[in-house]
């Protein structure tokens, strides 16, 4: 038992002295010849370590672009929808001939209604996925109920919108 303890003791210490001899090229050497083998593995091991870090550098910019691709595309989806609202409201405008006091008192009331509203829904404008459902919703209302308008229509909106959007606690 003993015999074969001491025997497998010295394999391990030998394979071990095996392993060390081929990971280190420059055994064997000494001298100037070790002092520069050695100084050569210290670059390249620093070297490996840069490539790596350049490497990491690079994708978290690839990300950082894609990012700001999906953004830009997000803005613009968002510029084309507030010019075809425009003119939605332009075309509005042009087809209901009001008279000039009503037509302004009838702003003033959708401007105020509309501020209060965005005061009890600060995610209108803030949360895009929230902003676009609302903006979809309106329209589909507006068409399938043209009498629903005003504060009915916008709290009719944020309804839909916090019972497809439920707040998390």
């Amino acid at each position: 038992m003993i015999k074969r303890a001491c025997l497998l003791l010295s394999l391990t210490a030998l394979s071990g002295a095996i392993c060390a001899e081929q990971t280190d090229s420059c055994a064997g050497l000494d001298g100037t010849a070790l002092t520069l083998c050695r100084s050569n593995q210290q670059t390249l091991q620093l070297q490996q370590q840069l490539e790596q870090q350049l490497q990491e550098q690079k994708e978290r910019q690839n990300q950082l672009d894609k990012q700001q691709r999906e953004v830009q595309q997000q803005l613009e989806t968002m510029r084309l929808q507030n010019e075809t609202l425009r003119k939605q409201l332009e075309r509005e405008a042009v087809t209901r001939p009001a008279s000039p006091v009503t037509a302004a008192a009838a702003a003033s009331t959708r401007s105020a209604d509309l501020k209060s509203w965005k005061a009890e829904n600060p995610w209108y404008g803030t949360d895009y996925a929230r902003t676009q459902f609302a903006t979809r919703y309106m329209k589909r209302l507006e068409k399938e109920q043209p009498d629903l308008v005003g504060r009915e229509l916008l709290d009719a909106v944020s309804a839909k919108v916090n019972e497809t959007f439920p707040v998390k606690r």
